[in-house]
């Protein structure tokens, strides 16, 4: 059997016309259309229900306070029955007659096989000079990553053996826009791969989802494949939160020993410094919880709990902080190079432990 999983968020007026496409294509094959809409705000996941219901070889998930392409494709492939999984935009843009191409090469022998616009026939279609280029440098950057070449490893259109995917499931990393790319970052090195041509097409309704935060993820994404293994990037973004936190930390001393009339020198350890401390807890808190550790972002009460739990984590850094900035100043250290160091050090303790009490990752 083969099972095709649409990614969905906000197709609402393209999905009822993919699945009128695919009807007559699919019609010799036994298969299974598994949409996986994350809550769409247009109703997308509504449509595809009343669409389930009139035919049993559609089946939807509804994911609700869970976002990404590459989490929802595994989550769909997961939920499917076939022993050939496919996966295909549902924006008109992938062409529909491919499908039993990718499937029978997979029948065939190859492992994966991949909708490629870049192989020769291939084709992106009407893409401007801009998306072109950009497409070209982060395929060049994405291919040196591959355990198997490939000529487009940023395609959202292929097919893939279950038992492949089952095999390196637990190495894949659930983040990011680009499932392929990461299939193909961890796939034995001698699995047979097919690429068949099409020319990329425009889309039907609505806006792309190529934003900026996209264009980020892949960024972080081709970090942590390459070097994420040292140092991790979770650890670089906090780093890069923590340094941004010192900075809140100093602007609030200084503005509150201000307020005050104390002097530097003579009130660092006293409401000036302890407002800094908090402060920089609460900024680094919700930029944290935004980006950092996004995968597992807190909402509502357990926000407001985990800020709590945050407060207790970064208590045990503030005193570390303290400590270390009354030594480094009574030793003779200007003030702001004390106060940034012991922030410093209070930030590596507040990520070890705080990753592990507030967001259980």
């Amino acid at each position: 059997m083969l099972s095709i999983v649409l990614p969905t968020y906000n197709e609402s007026e393209n999905l009822p016309l993919l699945l009128e496409k695919l009807r007559p294509v699919l019609h010799d094959l036994s298969h299974e259309i598994i949409i996986v809409d994350d809550n769409s705000p247009d109703g997308t996941w509504k449509i595809a229900q009343q669409i389930a219901a009139r035919d049993d070889r559609v089946h939807v998930v509804r994911r609700v306070g869970r976002r990404g392409l590459s989490s929802a494709v595994i989550e769909g492939f997961l939920a499917a029955r076939g022993d050939v999984l496919a996966v295909m935009d549902a924006d008109g843009q992938h062409d529909v007659e491919l499908l039993p191409k990718l499937h029978d090469a997979v029948v065939g022998g190859a492992g994966l096989a991949i909708g490629s616009r870049y192989v020769a026939g291939g084709s992106v279609g009407q893409w401007d000079e801009r998306r072109h280029t950009m497409s070209k440098l982060a395929t060049a950057l994405a291919i040196r990553l591959c355990a198997v070449r490939v000529t487009d490893p940023m395609s959202g259109f292929f097919a893939m053996k279950r038992n492949i995917f089952e095999a390196i499931l637990p190495r894949l990393n659930p983040m990011g826009f680009k499932i392929l790319l990461d299939l193909l970052v961890h796939i034995p090195s001698e699995t047979p791969v097919r690429e068949l041509p099409f020319t990329f097409g425009m889309r039907t309704h609505g806006e792309s989802k190529l934003s900026r935060r996209v264009q980020l993820e892949f960024l972080e994404y081709l970090y942590d494949a390459a070097v994420g293994r040292f140092i991790p990037l979770t650890f670089i973004e906090y780093c890069v939160v923590g340094a941004l936190g010192v900075a809140v930390n100093l602007s609030m001393y200084f503005t509150v020993s201000l307020l005050l009339g104390e002097s530097p020198q003579y009130g660092l350890f006293s409401t000036p410094l302890l407002a800094g401390i908090e402060a920089a807890i609460m900024f680094n808190f919700l930029l944290n919880n935004a980006w950092t550790f996004s995968y597992a972002k807190l909402r509502g009460w357990r926000a407001v709990t985990g800020f709590t739990k945050y407060n207790v984590v970064c208590a045990f850094g503030a005193l570390a902080n303290i400590a270390i900035t009354a030594f480094l100043f009574r030793s003779g250290m200007a003030t702001i190079g004390s106060l940034a160091i012991g922030a410093f050090v209070g930030m590596i303790w507040n990520y070890t432990i705080g990753r592990l009490f507030t967001w259980n990752v």
